[in-house]
C-alpha cells in the first residue's frame, strides 16, 4: 500500500508540474499581446507556445495514451479540414488571379499560426482533459495580470482608477491606462470561459474565481462587440436549458441554419449600401467601417460567378485604396467584418461552403459522436464569436481561435460528480456512437 501511495503522490506531483509548465509557457506568449509590441516581436512570442507541443510530445512518449490521442485527434482533424480546405481555394485563386510570391508566402505564414493553435490544443487536451480548459484560462489570466501591473505602474495606480471609471461612466472613452488595456485578441477569451463557468463546469470554487477574474478582464478590455455578443449567448444558453432534448437539438439546428442565412443577408446588405444608411439613420459611431464598405464595393460582386481572391487579399484591396487615393480617410487599417472579408476572399461558393461546413456540419458532428452537452457548448461558443465576427477580425486572433476550439475538446473528457451545474439536470449525456 505505501508503495501504491508513493506512486500516486510522484503521479500528481508530476501532473502539477507539467500544468505550472503550460500555464508560464501559455502566459510568456500571450505577453506578445500587450500594446506596444511590434508585429514581429508578437508573432515571435507566440511561437513560445511550441514548447506546450514539445510538452506534449513527452508525455505522449512517456505515458502512450493512444485512445486520448485520438479522441483529441479527431477534433484536430474536422477542425483543421476547413482551414485545409481554405488554403487550397486559396492557392488556386492565387494563381489564377497572378499573385505575387511575397503575398502567397505573406498568406501562408499566416496560416501555419492556425495550425499551430491545433496542435496546442492537441497537446492540452492529451495532457489534461478537461482541465486543459482551465489551466489555458489560468495562462491567459497569468499574462493579462502582468499587463495590468506593468500598464498601472506606468500610468499610476490612481490615474490607472480613474481612466476605467471614466470609460465605464462616459460612453465607453478610453484613454490612458484604460486604453492600454483593450488587449483585442485575449479579451474575447473571457466570454468563453464565463460560458464554460455558467452552464457547463462543475460546481466549486475554481468556476467561481473563473467567473469573475473573467468578467474582471473582459469589462477592462471593453470590446463592444463582444460585451453585446456575450449576453446573447447566455440567454441563448439559458433559453436552451429549459427545452426538452429533442426540441433543444431540432431548436440549435435551426437557429444554426437561420446563422447562415442571416450572413449572407449582411453580406447583400452591406453591399447594397442599406448597412451605412441604417447605421447614419441610427446615428452610430462605426469608427470608419462604413467607409470602407463604401471603398471596397468595387471589388465584388453577389453573384454565383464570383470566385473571390484567396485568403489574405482584402488586406490588398486596403493597401490598394491607400495607394489610389491618398486623400481616403478610411479610418481602420484591417475590414474589421470577417463575415465580408470570408466572402471577398473565398468567394460565393467558398462563403457557403466554409458557413455550412461550420454551422451545419460541425453542430452535427458534435451532436452524433460526442453529445448533446459538448454540441451545445460547441454552439454558444459559435453564437458568442459569430457576433463578433460582424464587426472585427477576430476569426483568425491566435488565442480567441485556441480557446474557441479547445472548449468543446476538452469537454469530450468531462466527468460527472455531484459538484456538476444544476442548472439543467435534465439534460442527458447522450451516448457516443
Amino acid at each position: 500500500m505505501s508503495i501504491n501511495l508513493i506512486e500516486t503522490e510522484e503521479i500528481e506531483k508530476r501532473k502539477i508540474f507539467v500544468e505550472i509548465l503550460y500555464i508560464i509557457i501559455l502566459a510568456a506568449s500571450a505577453m506578445g499581446d500587450m500594446n506596444g509590441f511590434s508585429v514581429s516581436m508578437t508573432r515571435v512570442m507566440k511561437a513560445i507556445s511550441l514548447l506546450i507541443v514539445f510538452t506534449g510530445g513527452v508525455m505522449l512518449f512517456v505515458s502512450g495514451n493512444i485512445k486520448r490521442i485520438k479522441t483529441a485527434g479527431s477534433f484536430v482533424g474536422v477542425y483543421g479540414f476547413i482551414l485545409v480546405g481554405i488554403i487550397v481555394w486559396s492557392i488556386f485563386l492565387w494563381i489564377v488571379n497572378l499573385e505575387t510570391i511575397d503575398f502567397i508566402i505573406r498568406g501562408a505564414t499566416k496560416f501555419m499560426y492556425q495550425f499551430l493553435v491545433l496542435m496546442i490544443i492537441c497537446a492540452a487536451v492529451y495532457m489534461f482533459g478537461e482541465r486543459a480548459i482551465y489551466t489555458t484560462f489560468y495562462g491567459i489570466a497569468l499574462a493579462n495580470t502582468i499587463m495590468l501591473l506593468i500598464n498601472m505602474g506606468i500610468y499610476g495606480p490612481v490615474e490607472s482608477v480613474q481612466s476605467v471609471i471614466t470609460m465605464l461612466t462616459d460612453s465607453g472613452e478610453q484613454a490612458g491606462f484604460a486604453r492600454a488595456m483593450e488587449i483585442h485578441d485575449i479579451t474575447f477569451t473571457y466570454g468563453f470561459f464565463i460560458i464554460y463557468s455558467v452552464f457547463f463546469a462543475q460546481h466549486n470554487k475554481e468556476r467561481i474565481l473563473c467567473i469573475f477574474v473573467s468578467l474582471f478582464f473582459f469589462l477592462l478590455g471593453w470590446k463592444r462587440i463582444a460585451l453585446l455578443a456575450l449576453p446573447v449567448a447566455i440567454f441563448l444558453g439559458l433559453i436552451l436549458g429549459r427545452m426538452r432534448s429533442r426540441t433543444r437539438i431540432r431548436f440549435m439546428k435551426f437557429l444554426a441554419w437561420a446563422f447562415v442565412a442571416v450572413s449572407f443577408a449582411y453580406i447583400v446588405i452591406t453591399r447594397t449600401g442599406l448597412f451605412t444608411a441604417i447605421t447614419n439613420y441610427l446615428n452610430m459611431d462605426t469608427m470608419g467601417r462604413n467607409e470602407v464598405y463604401d471603398y471596397i464595393k468595387k471589388y465584388y460582386d453577389i453573384s454565383i460567378g464570383f470566385i473571390g481572391y484567396g485568403f489574405e487579399y482584402t488586406t490588398v484591396i486596403l493597401q490598394q485604396i491607400a495607394k489610389a487615393n491618398p486623400e481616403a480617410h478610411i479610418g481602420v487599417v484591417a475590414l474589421h467584418n470577417n463575415i465580408l472579408t470570408i466572402y471577398i476572399e473565398l468567394g460565393f461558393i467558398g462563403f457557403w461552403a466554409w458557413m455550412l461546413y461550420t454551422w451545419i456540419f460541425q453542430l452535427n458532428w458534435m451532436l452524433n459522436h460526442w453529445g448533446e452537452k459538448t454540441a451545445m457548448l460547441f454552439f454558444l461558443c459559435e453564437v458568442y464569436i459569430f457576433i463578433t465576427y460582424m464587426t472585427d477580425n477576430t476569426l483568425y486572433y491566435y488565442y480567441t481561435s485556441l480557446v474557441l476550439r479547445l472548449l468543446p475538446m476538452a469537454y469530450t473528457f468531462h466527468k460527472q460528480t455531484a459538484q456538476d451545474i444544476k442548472l439543467w439536470p435534465w439534460v442527458k449525456v447522450q451516448k457516443i456512437t
